[in-house]
């Protein structure tokens, strides 16, 4: 590593991911803050400590810029307090580091200190503002593990609003990803043999479990917890069980097939609504060109195609490890503008 490396972290509630302006370093480490959030701090330091034993440079004296949505974690009584708890851990590691603003800027830690809400979730707005220097009308579209962002730019213009529960009204921010989202928020109910059948909202199976079943998720990319209790198995049977369980029955009971077919609708119905919010930046916007990126690049493209958009894809472009922590990418490219 020489001494010019930039590298970008994306503190997240359920995954922290770094990745450097060159590709040579893309990572995603599963961490559920809301657990334990002390083990932040050792995370922080494997990284670098890592990059040591690999006989690199060590990562503490690279330029880091940072971007966080851990804050939403129950683990802390407000954004504030998380925002501060994470700042607070990324700098007893990389004591230089640079926050990204929702003003598009990065700052010092003392900034972070007085202006908290200023970096609350700017994961989505730094991978927006990398791509606009060279792309001026699209979609920014990132499906992750938990949540899918729909960012419209136009013109070089960031069009979506800063704050989540803005996004949330706007369909900017959609709450489903494909790992961790109970499948009971996506579906209230599933077609069984013909006939309409309700769901428990129990959190018996997630987005995992579908994706895994359907072949488009690996047993190794099944990095969350299952929802059964004591680490229960991350195989397609194991899967169809959990799936099964959401309606209430055992798989001996519905079977293989109505399983799968519970699987694929989850599919369909995570397609429809990212269709849906794709088709309404498109009227309101007049934008046909979507830029995908993230672990789900997949339901994009069934949702771009499904509506007759252009697809422009990250992992295409950058490969797939890349394209799994975009916005690590994109800060760690944008600190050479500051």
């Amino acid at each position: 590593m020489n001494a010019k490396m930039r590298i970008g972290l994306d503190i997240g509630g359920a995954n922290i991911k770094v990745a450097s302006s060159d590709c040579s370093i893309a990572r995603t480490i599963y961490a559920p803050l809301w657990k334990d959030r002390t083990a932040l701090h050792r995370i922080l330091s494997a990284i670098s400590d890592e990059d040591r034993a690999e006989g690199r440079e060590e990562l503490r004296s690279a330029s880091v810029g940072v971007v966080m949505t851990g804050q939403l974690c129950d683990c802390f009584r407000t954004k504030a307090e998380g925002i501060t708890f994470i700042k607070n851990a990324v700098v007893s590691i990389f004591r230089g580091a640079k926050f990204f603003s929702t003003n598009c800027s990065f700052e010092n830690a003392s900034v972070v200190d007085s202006h908290p809400l200023l970096f609350d979730a700017t994961n989505w707005l730094a991978s927006s503002f990398y791509l606009s220097k060279d792309m001026k009308n699209f979609i920014f579209t990132d499906v992750g593990s938990t949540t899918t962002d729909v960012i419209p730019v136009v013109k070089g213009k960031i069009r979506a609003a800063k704050r989540d529960y803005e996004r949330l009204m706007r369909n900017e921010l959609i709450y489903e990803g494909v790992l961790r989202t109970n499948i009971a928020f996506i579906c209230r109910k599933f077609r069984i043999k013909g006939v309409e059948c309700a769901v428990s909202s129990e959190l018996f199976a997630i987005t995992a479990d579908a994706y895994l079943a359907l072949g488009l998720l690996s047993e190794e990319g099944y990095t969350c917890d299952t929802p059964e209790s004591g680490g229960a198995e991350r195989t397609k049977e194991a899967a169809l069980r959990r799936l099964s369980r959401v309606v209430c029955a055992d798989l001996e009971e519905i079977g293989h097939d109505v399983a799968m077919d519970i699987a694929r609708q989850v599919r369909d119905a995570q397609v429809k609504h990212l269709a849906d919010a794709l088709r309404e930046k498109r009227e309101r916007y007049n934008i046909n060109v979507v830029f995908s990126a993230g672990i789900g690049e997949f339901i994009v493209r069934e949702a771009a195609d499904m509506i007759n958009m252009e697809t422009i894809s990250a992992s295409e472009i950058y490969g797939k490890d890349i394209s799994a922590v975009f916005p690590s990418f994109a800060v760690s490219n944008l600190l050479s503008d500051f």
